[in-house]
């Protein structure tokens, strides 16, 4: 009778809560995406939805799309989801991620949802309440920087008619011009305060005026999470405090390579050789440069400018001298020489911090480079003559000059780190898959146009196989960052290169200032920082090229553990000679009342 009691009851509680378990359902978030799609007049604005819910797992990336979108949507979602982990610094490995997009219509493919999946990615993972009325389009770049995108009028005209509230749209981008749109759309009534004298429309005031929609520029994924969600994640630039070692090192090294461009000046004056014109200007501009910026205490911008100089006067020197094939070929071996035995003294470094880790793999990298210019000597396959033997012997032995020179970077202090070759090795491989995947992004729009990056990739591997994991991470980090600076120009106007800089800058200098706090200054990411500054007046792609390779270089603490030190007084000789003691005369008390209970008879229990 009992048991058919507790059966029944236990049936009933199963009837009372099985629709209960049934609501118990994995959350699913959603944003509206706007989008593009192409008519017979040309192209119409169109909204879409993206779903996403995340489930217990391994990181991986689902994406469903109804109907089938271009591949580079699938990319792009792997990529803004990646973006939205580092930035924010998700849990991301312990969750698998099921996208899905629905639309009306066919859509045309591209990243424009990027900012919108990092968004929800960050949304999700948090578990963030959000306004849902509030879209966002923009693509997704390396630090968080929402990228422009085209179509943007359409894209509000879309937003409104789906009955949005307000639209978020990449910096820089709210004053078009009239003639990019499609005539088939809205009318467009020609007031001042939504169009200029130049016909330049301003979307902030359109999307106000006809459309009823609160348009708002954002520059980076803070911003739109901000907007989407009204929580300030805190997640803020702070100011960069130089670390005194690294300026004292840095200007030793700029000492070192100005000083080495006075030298061989004398060495081409001394033989009687006189600059051409157009090398003495450049000679000339390069040293000005190099003073005005150690003047203003950008001390590696100083150095690389005088590095420069060095290679075009030691080139010059060379090619005036006219050496015989033979006595080059001396100066080869002795360099080659000095380069195994700086590699060796290299490897057998111990390497215990982050500053440890980037000297290491700026000294390896420089070497990497003598050996490959050496190795062009040794091509049996294209012989050189002795005019091209004394132009590579020239960049590859100033080459060399820099590894010795960065050499003085091993005595910087700083946090300790597991750096055995097991987590280099892990690291070494975890960077190759990030440069891999971020070629392959920039490959399906420019194809063969970066096929350079896969080189770089491919010397990473090399390097792996040759379980050199410390010039491999360097490679590898050099691929990503290269295959981020084409991403992040995509399709970007020069005009708005300066609003990406920005954000791009913001997000190196945050990232460099929280490690900095940590006692992880990050010498290379700074450098590249500097150097980055001092070309965004007049080099802009070179400048997010540097900021790309700083933003690499600037957190490479998350690939490794920190060493857990004891505590400084543990670690003294004497105290480990009285602990030692200590034990000692515990274990002998233990034995002797061992043996005297013993031998009265009596029972023990240690």
């Amino acid at each position: 009778m009992k048991r058919g009691k507790f059966t029944f009851i236990i049936l009933c509680l199963a009837v009372i809560c099985l629709p209960l378990f049934s609501f118990a359902q994995t959350p699913q978030y959603h944003l509206k995406l706007l989008a593009v799609q192409e008519n017979n007049n040309g192209y119409l604005g169109s909204d879409a939805d993206l779903y996403l819910e995340i489930k217990e797992g391994s990181g991986r990336v689902f994406l469903e799309t109804f109907p089938l979108t271009k591949l580079d949507t699938q990319i792009s979602t792997r990529f803004a989801k990646e973006i939205a982990c580092s930035h924010f610094k998700l849990p991301c490995e312990k969750y698998d991620f099921i996208f899905t997009i629905k639309a009306k219509s066919t859509i045309i493919g591209g990243p424009s949802a990027g900012a919108a999946i990092a968004a929800l990615t960050t949304i999700a993972l948090l578990d963030l309440p959000y306004d849902q009325q509030t879209a966002i389009t923009g693509t997704i770049n390396s630090g968080g920087v929402v990228g422009p995108v085209g179509g943007i009028k359409e894209k509000l005209e879309a937003a409104s008619q789906a009955g949005l509230n307000k639209v978020l749209i990449p910096s820089g981008t709210a004053n078009q011009s009239q003639v990019m749109y499609n005539p088939a759309s809205q009318n467009i009534s020609l007031t001042s305060n939504i169009t200029f004298g130049n016909g330049t429309l301003n979307l902030i005031a359109y999307g106000k005026e006809k459309l009823q929609l609160d348009v708002l520029e954002v520059i980076d994924l803070d911003t739109v999470i901000k907007e989407i969600t009204g929580i300030d994640l805190d997640h803020k630039a702070l100011p960069i405090t130089e670390d005194k070692n690294y300026v004292r090192i840095m200007q030793g090294l700029q000492e070192a390579l100005c000083s080495r461009s006075q030298e061989l000046l004398v060495l081409v004056e001394q033989g009687g050789f006189v600059l051409d014109s157009e090398s003495e200007k450049t000679f000339a501009l390069r040293n000005q440069s190099a003073f005005n910026a150690s003047r203003d205490g950008d001390l590696y911008s100083a150095a690389s400018f005088c590095f420069s100089n060095n290679i075009l006067l030691k080139a010059f020197y060379y090619e005036q001298q006219q050496k015989p094939k033979v006595e080059l070929l001396s100066l080869y071996i002795q360099l080659k020489q000095k380069t195994a035995a700086l590699e060796e003294k290299v490897g057998n470094r111990t390497i215990e911090t982050i500053s440890d880790l980037q000297a290491s793999m700026v000294v390896k990298e420089r070497l990497n480079d003598v050996r490959l210019q050496l190795e062009k000597i040794q091509q049996n396959d294209h012989p050189v003559d002795a005019r091209e033997m004394a132009s590579i012997l020239a960049y590859a032995e100033e080459r060399f000059y820099s590894a010795v020179a960065w050499f003085q970077f091993f005595s910087m202090d700083g946090k300790s780190f597991v750096l055995d070759r097991e987590h280099l090795g892990q690291s070494c491989q975890k960077k190759i898959m990030e440069s891999e995947e971020r070629f392959q992004y920039a490959a399906f729009f420019l194809g063969p146009r970066v096929d350079y990056i896969e080189e770089q990739i491919s010397d990473a591997r090399k390097a792996l196989e040759q379980q050199d994991f410390i010039l491999c991470l360097m490679t590898a980090a050099q691929a990503k960052a290269s295959a981020n600076a084409i991403i992040s120009s995509l399709g970007v106007e020069e005009s708005a290169l300066p609003q990406i800089l920005e954000g791009k800058r913001r997000t190196v200098e945050r990232i460099i200032a929280e490690n900095s706090a940590e006692g992880i200054f990050p010498i290379l990411g700074y450098s590249y920082y500097t150097y980055a500054t001092s070309l965004q007046e007049k080099d802009l792609f070179n400048a997010l090229f540097y900021l790309e390779n700083a933003l690499e270089l600037s957190d490479l603490s998350i690939y490794f553990p920190e060493k857990k030190m004891l505590p400084s007084f543990i670690m003294t000789r004497a105290f480990q000679l009285q602990l030692q003691g200590f034990a000692l005369g515990i274990l002998a008390a233990i034995v002797f009342l061992l043996f005297w209970k013993r031998g009265t008879g009596k029972k023990v229990f240690v």
